[in-house]
């Protein structure tokens, strides 16, 4: 194995084993700020292109954003290309501020897949294992990776990926427990995520259809990893970290009533709008706030009126009117 970094992983997930997955277009610093403030530990940027930040692309450049209250973030990357991969790790990644740098060798998307990245390296564990290694030996930081199961049924093999990830000097693997091919339909195969983490020496992360309390602990009984991922849960529902905190300690949980809801999601504005430019976060809030307002009275029609907010007054506007009509 190449240098080893592994105790900063397990002693962050001693402490803390839920993780928020990287998510494109949601995970940025808003959105990381207030998972933090749920409780969430280990943290990923979106899906950041190895290309882009080696020729200097400032709207790659600008998905670096850090807030200073985030000591547990990792940036993660994709790409196939050794070179940029390695000028991207020593001349931006290294010195960006994040606590690790994360390697994705499993995003599904046709875009990411026809290029030859993402989970494309499933097919090509050599050339999976030559960018780990290549990060590994560039960095100054821990290097995490992040899987799938395969490309497909007929192509499983996650174990034999994770050891070469682990053998190229990785010290700490992510497995979501779909094919590509499945994108995020489907069940997530528990089971698959155990054989990895009976083969590896390196912690693991179970990633897939974790949506609350209860199944968070039936996948770390039946995985054995060391740390959970949620993803999708988390959207408009940053929540479910604390409850899983809670009920950890042995607390009574009570979900958040829709004006405590409410009121994260303003808080999630604002953050967006302290972050980027107010045009750029008007817009990008209203997913967010769809998210925010699922299942709750007259949530169809709502999306309508969140798709004409055009200024913080009316969202502000709509948020108080929600309130209302579900009190």
């Amino acid at each position: 194995m190449g240098k080893t970094k592994s105790n900063f992983f397990e002693n962050v997930l001693r402490d803390n084993d839920l993780c928020l997955a990287p998510l494109a277009g949601v995970t940025d610093a808003a959105f990381r700020r207030i998972c933090l403030e749920s409780g969430a530990g280990l943290m990923f940027t979106e899906m950041i292109s190895a290309k882009g930040l080696f020729y200097s692309n400032k709207a790659t450049e600008t998905l670096l954003y850090k807030d200073k209250y985030e000591n547990l973030t990792g940036v993660q990357i994709f790409g196939s290309d050794v070179l940029s991969i390695q000028e991207a790790v020593s001349r931006h990644l290294n010195n960006a501020g994040f606590a690790f740098i994360d390697i994705n060798f499993g995003c599904p998307v046709r875009k990411i897949v026809s290029n030859g990245d993402g989970s494309a390296l499933m097919k090509k564990p050599e050339q999976a294992a030559k960018i780990a290694k290549c990060v590994v030996d560039s960095s100054k930081l821990p290097v995490s990776a992040k899987i799938r199961l395969g490309t497909d049924s007929n192509s499983i093999n996650c174990v034999e990926i994770s050891l070469a990830l682990e053998e190229a000097g990785v010290d700490l693997i992510t497995v979501h427990g779909r094919t590509a091919e499945q994108m995020y339909s489907g069940k997530a195969d528990w089971h698959m995520i155990k054989k990895v983490s009976e083969n590896v020496r390196v912690p693991v992360i179970a990633n897939g259809d974790v949506k609350d309390y209860d199944s968070y602990m039936k996948i770390k009984e039946t995985t054995g990893c060391a740390g959970v991922m949620i993803g999708r849960a988390a959207l408009g529902n940053p929540f479910v970290f604390s409850e899983i905190i809670a009920k950890n300690k042995g607390l009574c949980y009570n979900p958040p009533s829709v004006a405590e809801r409410m009121n994260t999601a303003l808080r999630h504005l604002k953050l967006l709008v302290e972050y980027k430019t107010e045009s750029v976060a008007l817009k990008e809030f209203r997913k967010h706030l769809a998210w925010y307002t699922k299942g709750m009275y007259n949530s169809a029609k709502l999306r309508g009126k969140i798709n004409t907010a055009n200024s913080i007054s009316d969202y502000e506007a709509l948020i108080d009117q929600i309130v209302q009509d579900n009190a």
